[in-house]
């Protein structure tokens, strides 16, 4: 049987780098910000300006919209190329749905009309399987699936256990159906996911991996992804990318007034900062990380604190907290309320502004967090 040009890729000699971005709707674009200044290193490194984050991660990960940006690099696009997209993604995907019952129709339905985005994904992806041809790296989206409550994990990795059930699957429908967020857009119904089984997916930022990093790294190590990659700071590189860290919390007397549906939106959010502020730590636990930052005040940056004889991958997270100071830092200066408007995943006016911000905020992003060990030929 002959070996594609994507296992050959998978199966080359010497260190592995995986790529995983953060869910987080139109702040996807800050995302974008990073990734700017990391391909923009590595072409001035490698001396290619024609350099694609393709050329250089060999699998790249995403959740919701981290995994629209996540398929766009894997098919060989250009940052510029997605944040061009992304520009533009707000006004014709975020669509408000019409209910002719007004009110109670938006209240009980989905916020945005789906059929704009999918014409998108269709537009951009076209007819193209997790399995296409054309993917010059491995590639991971994290779905949930609602009727089973299980997580799916969608990779492209010949050899996984389910990648002969889940090949055939369009590529727009798993990218819709990990960006199907309940309350923005409707569930995406995907009628044969195998053996004529009909499955109903949500966005997988509903799980413990809107963060999909730690997730990657499974996908890269554990047997049953079928990769095996071997572990060590000198043989495996993982940069994890966010979307805008922020923490929603109320003063006390506000608590004690909320109704129900306050709290179940409070704790909801609550519950997906911890999931990634877990992932935050015990990456931090078992890496060698430039970028490790105090996780809280009981454990600090985790420095002097391992599981074993030695770090167990290189590890760098990027992310910018939403606040004034954080802001701040990199030149950007906001009062509370604009601040907290910028939280909003849906909100199109904040498109800019937000692009604006992954710009300031790739300052953060050094050449030396890249080590060369790490330096891949063509």
């Amino acid at each position: 049987m002959t070996e594609s040009t994507l296992e050959r890729r998978l199966r080359e000699p010497g260190p592995k780098r995986l790529l995983a971005l953060d869910g987080g709707g139109l702040r996807g674009i800050l995302t974008l910000g990073y990734l700017n200044r990391i391909e923009a290193l590595l072409r001035a490194r490698s001396g290619r300006p024609g350099l694609v984050l393709a050329d250089y991660f060999d699998l790249i990960g995403g959740t919701s919209t981290g995994a629209i940006i996540a398929t766009m690099l894997a098919l060989g696009h250009s940052v510029e190329d997605i944040r061009q997209l992304y520009l533009g993604l707000g006004k014709q995907a975020f669509v408000p749905m019409r209910y002719w019952w007004g009110f109670i129709g938006r209240l009980l339905g989905a916020r945005f009309d789906e059929t704009p985005l999918e014409a998108l994904l269709r537009e951009h992806l076209g007819s193209r399987t997790l399995s296409t041809e054309d993917a010059r790296v491995g590639l991971m989206i994290v779905a949930r699936r609602a009727d089973t409550g299980s997580i799916w994990t969608l990779v492209n990795v010949p050899g996984n256990r389910f990648y002969d059930m889940n090949k055939d699957l369009q590529l727009w429908e798993v990218v819709r159906s990990s960006t199907a967020a309940p309350t923005y857009f409707k569930p995406r119904s995907i009628e044969d996911v195998g053996a004529g089984e009909r499955a109903i997916f949500i966005d997988g930022g509903v799980s413990m991996h809107n963060n999909p990093a730690l997730q990657l790294l499974f996908v890269g190590t554990l047997d049953g992804y079928g990769l095996r990659w071997p572990l060590g700071s000198d043989k495996l590189l993982l940069c994890s990318v966010g979307t805008g860290n922020f923490l929603k919390v109320k003063a006390p007397e506000k608590l004690s007034r909320f109704n129900n549906p306050q709290w179940v939106a409070l704790l909801f959010h609550h519950m997906m900062y911890d999931a990634s502020e877990l992932n935050q730590t015990v990456l931090q636990l078992v890496s060698k990380s430039p970028t490790a930052r105090v996780i809280d005040r009981q454990i600090g940056r985790l420095s002097r604190d391992n599981v074993g004889p030695a770090p167990l991958l290189s590890y760098l997270r990027y992310d910018i907290d939403l606040e004034q100071k954080a802001l701040a830092d990199v030149g950007l200066q906001y009062d509370e309320p604009r601040v907290e408007s910028l939280w909003q995943m849906s909100e199109v006016k904040n498109l800019e502004e937000l692009d604006r911000i992954g710009q300031a905020a790739s300052v953060h992003v050094k050449d030396e967090h890249f080590s060369p060990i790490f330096d891949r030929s063509p």
